[in-house]
């Protein structure tokens, strides 16, 4: 149950972190007034002026549309393109998806279906924890398709490779190689990075989302400036927020009301068509949560249980309310996101989701803020999942 009226709870969050000039946008769908009838609301700080990448104000006119890098929320778009192109999770392997390409069997062998619910057995490469035996795959490999085709065929590290579906672990590595076997590339010249990109705009411009898509260098100059930690980016600051073949997990660009859009399509307030309903049924039931893999340890599965997933959602534990709430957050360096929603398809969807949050920000902002707004809409304390970036 919603507020009277959250608004000035939430501008009291949002302007409760931001400073100097610190970016941060946020969208919230709700009943605000008490009618009966959510709607869409925008955030911003109050306090302080915003940045571009340029170090020019941002008028507040603009925010909606200025460009943030949205991190990791990136992988519920590429379990999205991936099912348009292949049409299912189930019965899918990495290798199926893309028989041109040769893989060794570790790696061909990985059922998609463990590689969206985060259980595809490599390592994790977040850094929560950190990995002590080093990075999985090398940045030097992640530049192009043949050179990533080649360290996996080379069968360094194979050995730390769990068992797909055995176990937890956050890999941005084997969402960006879903990214790719979703393509059916015919040989590792494909660039696949345009080819997915092509599959994103297409599927955003079907939401009126035509200001997502993936980095490039010409989006710099309409960005928010970047922050790390506490200090803005310099004027000529690298914005790449990935190696280039971990686009799949965490390239995605897009601003506020774009996210406004594809928040609405997955709480099914866009009135979905009964494929797309279908869809989002998939996208978004429950009932996986394994042990973590051991990163510090190799061990494949443990008596910890990592957290409750969906498809590329996250179920954080809900203090106090019955009910679930799906989210995802996102982290590169410079930016962050958070978008969560109340759960409608595991209550016979007989109607969709009306509360439901996303924030972009500058710095590492946006998960406690998203958390925070989404405890103040549901009366009930979200608490942090495991999902980082």
């Amino acid at each position: 149950m919603a507020l009277s009226d959250p608004s000035s709870a939430i501008q009291t969050v949002i302007d409760a972190v931001v400073s100097d000039y610190m970016g941060m946008a946020v969208y919230v769908f709700t009943d605000f007034d008490g009618s009966g009838t959510p709607s869409a609301k925008f955030f911003s700080p109050s306090q302080t002026e915003v940045w571009d990448s340029n170090h020019k104000v941002v008028a507040a006119a603009n925010l909606p549309n200025t460009l943030f890098e949205i991190g990791s929320i990136s992988k519920v778009f590429t379990s999205r393109i991936f099912y348009s192109l292949q049409g299912t999770y189930d019965g899918n392997t990495v290798g199926s998806c893309m028989p041109s390409i040769s893989l060794p069997a570790a790696i061909s062998g990985i059922p998609v279906a463990d590689i969206v619910t985060y259980a595809s057995g490599f390592p994790q490469d977040n850094g929560l924890p950190p990995d002590p035996r080093g990075p999985f795959c090398p940045p030097s490999n992640l530049q192009n398709f043949t050179e990533l085709v080649a360290w996996f065929n080379s069968g360094q590290h194979s050995a730390w490779i769990c068992p797909p579906g055995q176990c937890y672990t956050y890999s941005n590595l084997a969402w960006s190689l879903l990214a790719i076997a979703g393509a059916n590339p015919q040989n590792t010249y494909v660039d696949v990075y345009d080819e997915y990109n092509t599959q994103l705009v297409e599927l955003c411009a079907g939401l009126g989302m035509n200001n997502t898509a993936l980095f490039n260098t010409g989006q710099v100059p309409s960005m928010a400036c970047g922050y790390d930690g506490t200090q803005p980016f310099d004027i000529g600051h690298s914005y790449l927020p990935c190696p280039p073949m971990e686009f799949g997990s965490g390239s995605i660009v897009s601003c506020a009301s774009d996210m406004l859009q594809w928040l609405l399509y997955n709480m099914g307030q866009l009135q979905p068509s009964p494929t797309e309903f279908a869809i989002l049924q998939t996208q978004q039931q429950t009932g996986w949560t394994r042990g973590k893999c051991g990163t510090a340890t190799g061990i494949c599965g443990g008596p910890t249980n990592g957290p409750t997933v969906g498809i590329g959602w996250f179920f954080p534990k809900i203090a106090g309310a019955a009910g679930s709430v799906l989210s995802k957050d996102g982290g590169v360096p410079g930016f962050s996101s958070w978008m969560g929603f109340e759960s409608w398809v595991q209550n016979g969807a007989s109607a969709p989701s009306g509360n439901g949050v996303v924030v972009l920000s500058a710095g590492s902002l946006a998960s406690p803020v998203g958390q925070k707004i989404m405890s103040i809409l549901l009366n009930a304390e979200v608490e942090a999942g495991l999902s980082s970036s």
